[in-house]
């Protein structure tokens, strides 16, 4: 892997933040059940966490080009493809290895913060 200046392996920061949201979305129960007021918590969870996978992508992004802002044609690419690990997770937990639900409403979810982060 490349490193720079601050001896942050390259794209590091990217690949722990996957690996957290892999862990936490595809395995069966990572964290005991909450008895947490139904206010739509999940979902807020959802859009914190694709706007946090989107801003690593962007950070790890600009730290190798060394530049400062991105331009629109990568915005758009980082959009789709965090839309696309939100729905590769639905769809995952779909499946009977992994035994959770697949739920229409937290890709939505997934989106915005894909959307929001964008913006």
């Amino acid at each position: 892997m490349k490193t720079y200046h601050n001896k942050i392996p390259a794209y590091l920061p990217s690949i722990v933040v996957v690996g957290l949201l892999y862990y936490f979305t595809l395995t069966p129960q990572p964290i005991p059940p909450m008895d947490l007021p139904d206010i739509g918590f999940d979902k807020i969870v959802h859009v914190v966490m694709m706007v946090g996978v989107y801003l690593t992508f962007a950070f790890d992004y600009l730290r190798q080009k060394r530049q400062l802002l991105l331009s629109l044609s990568v915005k758009l690419w980082l959009l789709v493809i965090t839309i696309a690990i939100g729905g590769a997770i639905e769809l995952a937990q779909g499946t009977e290895l992994i035994n959770r639900g697949c739920d229409l409403y937290d890709f939505m979810a997934d989106s915005v913060g894909s959307v929001v982060a964008t913006i």
